[in-house]
């Protein structure tokens, strides 16, 4: 009995084979799917009264989503894995064997196993919603398309195109897969069935023998390039330099995937499909696999939470937001909401003041409209949605308001009482503080139980993480409001309690600090920031410095000493620098110097360092001196409740910090690294350092369960 697919026949020997998978709100691939798929295409293959078939997807907003990625968490074996990706290649092969043309009608997301399944398709069609999105998305779980897709799209759409969708995951709207001749034409949404109807007839008809003749990449460029093999030596060659370029080696599916292209190039289909398997097969059980598939589950948990213990409670809607403070932050806060659809006041003490968070604003939505992300109507009407005022006019028809002024305690509170007389008796008020306690602010109000922190990182449009901060008066239903938020607004939030630093930037502090300890050891700023790229981080500790601005890091640094002073080795580094304007890249120069776009190295910055006693390490210690202070760290973190779970670490460290995702996180890395391991290394650093190093009672506790992962992960 049929239970995700379902055949409808219609008039003039047309038929539909509907995708709705029960119980899930997306269609994919399980072994139970992938069996019923192929019983249901040995019937169709019997079949002498259909002259076209469609497939389509009854899913809102979704036509397949791809492969179950529990099945790809489990697979251990390498020939288990092969033995998958052939019989995926077998069951979707069969789509070509059918006795008469097919149609893939996509109308919303069409991922990875989706994709590939498409492709064996006589022709494709997909609707101008905007939930159109098709894509590889594979290599950003540590594997490559494995049932056809390395195969079948250079076939298609020619080698340049498949390798920038297969290289990089990146998905294309229907007006690129159009352009491309990934798809063959559009419909309308609104009349997706009506309209897919109508060319399945021209199918019939013959009509619809032009679109094959438009699939052909033209041009003397792509001669050039893909039908000579000095050209394809060239282009393969430019691939892996910058596939090496942008990973720095550390991720193996890109480098196999692009193996896979040139090796098949050129060979029968049989033969492609055989190569695509055995490299499929060896990628799926790295533990690097294992490590993306368990952040992608990650966000995929989050998304199904609410913030709080009750995931029924949903929390108020916000339908129009307002925002204190026009300066960087609170000018891409604004065009977060805007781009939304949720229409955003912002207020400040002047009208030059202001003007900033309208070109903060504007500066981000030109960056989307070269790339083409948007159009200039679009570009329009989402700064139409951000207004200004000096006053409090208008605050008080918002649901929630976001302050983002200074970084003062005292000035924070004066403005948060002053705010809280302007506002519906209901509205929530967040900060968007990086280092001041909210709890600290929350006494200037009178109504404390509105009042959350809501941390989002700079830059607002890039950075996925925003840590929702719960003090000790903040509600259930405050937290789940601007919880639900976050995720509306396209971004990862995880729960944090209220304390110095909060999660993301206390666990980063022992990091930096430990990099300027370094410095003043005799290691040179070159060597530890190429440690830690190679590591596998976005940039080095001393590049991080300069990238937020040495005065927010020194701001926040003292802060933290108050609280973390046993573990923070002293230096005044960072003082001077700031003292002589040497603020990062914001003023061209801080621990490097900018300029036309180039670091480069400043020999003066020597002069601030005073070398004391030196030390002798290998590129394995400088990481360990760094990063293992931050496990002890995150092991207080968790004993004090600041992060309710290892989970919640692990996705900051990825989403706040870039912290190497093929390692799984911080603490997915101290399992694998094994914790009694950094608590013997931690101890010898403490004997020859100092007591900064000394592990926390929090670390041997987790060191004597066994590690992170094996302490009580339920879900808040």
């Amino acid at each position: 009995m049929s239970t995700a697919f379902r055949l409808e026949t219609i008039e003039d020997h047309l038929a539909i084979l509907w995708f709705d998978l029960p119980d899930e709100k997306v269609n994919k691939f399980n072994a139970a799917v992938m069996q019923e798929l192929s019983e249901q295409l040995d019937e169709l293959r019997q079949r002498d009264d259909i002259r076209c078939l469609l497939l389509m997807s009854k899913k809102p907003g979704i036509f397949i989503a791809g492969a179950d990625v529990n099945a790809i968490k489990d697979l251990r074996d390498e020939e288990e894995g092969y033995r998958v990706a052939r019989q995926g290649q077998e069951i979707f092969g069969k789509v070509e064997q059918l006795p008469f043309p097919t149609v893939a009608v996509i109308d919303g997301a069409c991922m990875g196993g989706g994709t590939e399944l498409s492709l064996c398709f006589t022709y494709r069609i997909a609707t101008d919603s905007k939930k159109t999105k098709i894509a590889f998305p594979e290599v950003n779980l540590g594997i490559l398309p494995g049932w056809g897709g390395t195969q079948r799209l250079p076939r298609l759409i020619g080698l340049q195109r498949a390798m920038d969708m297969i290289l990089t995951g990146r998905s294309v709207d229907a007006k690129r897969a159009l352009r491309s001749g990934l798809i063959d034409t559009i419909i309308a949404a609104e009349w997706v069935r009506e309209k897919a109807i109508a060319f399945a007839r021209e199918v019939i008809s013959g009509e619809a023998q032009k679109y094959l003749k438009k699939r052909k990449p033209r041009g003397l460029a792509n001669a050039l390039i893909e039908k000579t093999p000095p050209g394809r030596k060239v282009l393969f060659t430019q691939a892996r330099k910058m596939i090496l370029r942008k990973t720095g080696g550390h991720y193996p599916a890109p480098l196999l995937a692009l193996q896979t292209l040139e090796q098949t190039h050129g060979k029968s289909l049989a033969k492609g499909l055989e190569i695509e398997a055995r490299h499929l097969a060896r990628l799926i059980i790295t533990n690097i696999c294992k490590n993306l598939v368990q952040i992608f589950q990650w966000t995929e948990e989050i998304k199904k939470e609410s913030g709080v213990k009750d995931t029924s409670l949903s929390g108020q809607a916000v339908g129009k937001a307002a925002v204190l403070g026009a300066g960087v932050m609170g000018g891409g806060i604004a065009q977060l909401f805007a781009a939304r659809a949720i229409p955003v006041r912002v207020k400040d003490i002047n009208h030059e003041a202001l003007a900033k968070a309208y070109q903060q604003a504007a500066e981000v939505l030109r960056g989307s409209l070269k790339r083409r992300k948007i159009t200039r109507l679009e570009m329009r009407q989402i700064m139409n949605r951000i207004s200004g005022t000096v006053d409090y006019s208008g605050f008080k028809n918002s649901d929630l308001v976001i302050e983002a002024i200074v970084e003062d305690l005292e000035i924070k509170k004066k403005v948060l009482a002053e705010l809280e007389t302007h506002l519906s008796a209901d509205a929530i008020i967040a900060t968007n503080t990086s280092s001041l306690r909210v709890d600290d602010m929350a006494v200037a109000l009178k109504k404390k139980n509105r009042f959350v922190g809501l941390h989002f990182f700079n830059p607002v449009h890039r950075m996925p993480l925003v840590e929702v901060v719960r003090g000790k008066h903040s509600s259930e239903e405050a937290i789940a409001t601007v919880f639900n938020l976050c995720k509306n607004l396209g971004k990862t939030p995880i729960v944090v309690r209220d304390g110095p630093g909060f999660l993301v930037n206390r666990l980063l502090l022992p990091y930096m600090v430990e990099a300027i300890s370094l410095l003043e050891e005799g290691h040179s700023l070159k060597r530890i920031d190429s440690a830690m790229r190679r590591f596998g981080m976005p940039m080095g500790p001393i590049e991080l410095f300069d990238e937020v601005g040495i005065d927010v890091a020194w701001k926040v640094a003292k802060i933290l000493r108050e609280s973390m002073a046993d573990r923070m080795a002293e230096s005044e580094i960072l003082h001077k620098l700031v003292e002589d304007g040497r603020l990062g890249k914001k003023s061209k120069k801080g621990f490097y110097i900018y300029s036309n776009r180039k670091t480069e190295y400043d020999p003066r910055i020597e002069n601030y360092i005073s070398v004391g006693q030196r030390t002798d390490l290998d590129e394995q210690q400088l990481i360990q001196r760094m990063i293992y202070p931050m496990v002890n760290e995150a092991a207080r973190c968790l004993q004090e409740g600041i992060a309710a779970v290892p989970r919640d670490v692990d996705i900051g460290m990825i989403f706040g910090t870039g912290f190497a995702p093929f390692r799984g996180g911080l603490l997915r890395y101290a399992d694998q690294e094994n914790v009694a391991k950094i608590v013997l290394t931690l101890q010898q650093f403490e004997d020859k350092y100092g007591s900064r190093f000394k592990p926390s009672e929090a670390l041997l506790g987790i060191n004597e369960r066994g590690g992170f992962y094996l302490l009580n992960t339920s879900k808040k």
